[in-house]
């Protein structure tokens, strides 16, 4: 097969001949397909038949190519950087909120049971002067069968406590 021949594209990769004596290809073509090769590496794999035509396009669209991609790849990395920042700033503002929320929750809590402990102290110390009043408190008895006068029966449960 010609260098200037278009191999079948249903040929097998058994069928096509081996890159090794490549006759009639000149040196420097072959070193040349072997750069692009190099440079088209990290799209993938190139078959011969591409290694072969890629020696066909002028450089200077294989630069620019090459140039639009690093282009479009710098791009890229600039959005993911910018991405990533700004998901790294609302996972520390997320953060300091809960940290915040925390903190403003300990205090309300700590309040709290300060209130249930003055509270509590109030009842005891209003229990006592009940109990100090009893003495001394004067209950008609024709009051005390009165349904009304239920919180008698409140001030005894009070006591009891």
């Amino acid at each position: 097969m010609m260098p200037e021949q278009v191999p079948d594209p249903v040929m097998s990769a058994a069928s096509l001949p081996s890159l090794v004596p490549l006759a009639g290809v000149p040196t420097s073509t072959l070193t040349e397909q072997l750069r692009l090769a190099e440079m088209y590496s990290l799209r993938g794999a190139i078959s011969p038949i591409e290694l072969l035509h890629a020696g066909k396009r002028p450089l200077s669209l294989l630069q620019s190519e090459m140039a639009d991609e690093d282009e479009r790849r710098k791009r890229r990395r600039e959005k993911n950087k910018v991405a990533a920042a700004r998901c790294r700033n609302k996972k520390k503002e997320r953060t300091d909120f809960l940290q915040k929320e925390s903190e403003r929750l300990e205090v309300l809590n700590a309040e709290l049971k300060s209130q249930i402990e003055d509270l509590k102290q109030e009842r005891q110390h209003l229990v006592l002067m009940l109990n100090l009043h009893r003495p001394t408190c004067i209950v008609r008895t024709d009051s005390i069968h009165q349904p009304h006068d239920e919180h008698h029966s409140l001030l005894q449960q009070l006591s009891a406590e």
